[in-house]
């Protein structure tokens, strides 16, 4: 993660754990209704907004201090990126993503 954020790079698969710092309002636009939420990546000062569909994927229960992991693809930006595609893929094309709080997996 810190490496993806260092090089800039985009696209890229990554699993990362952190800590949910903000939760944030959903977006709604032409790609869906997003669920977003700011988590601190542990062991750093990095933060990553987490970008999760849930007109394809479900909504996760999260609060402000609850741990979490998650796989998607890194979008790099200078206020430490984002993660999306955090559900499964419908048409096959992508990676599936999840999001792992309090042992359950949603994807």
């Amino acid at each position: 993660m810190e490496r993806a954020y260092a090089q800039h790079l985009s696209g890229v698969e990554v699993t990362a754990q952190g800590t949910v710092t903000r939760i944030l309002a959903d977006d709604t636009g032409p790609s869906g209704t997003h669920q977003r939420f700011i988590v601190r990546v542990g062991g750093s000062t990095q933060t990553l907004l987490i970008d999760n569909n849930v007109d394809i994927g479900k909504r996760v229960p999260v609060a402000t201090g609850d741990e979490l992991t998650i796989h998607g693809e890194y979008v790099w930006n200078d206020q430490g990126g984002l993660v999306h595609f955090t559900h499964h893929d419908p048409a096959h094309t992508h990676e599936d993503g999840w999001i792992e709080a309090k042992g359950i997996r949603y994807s």
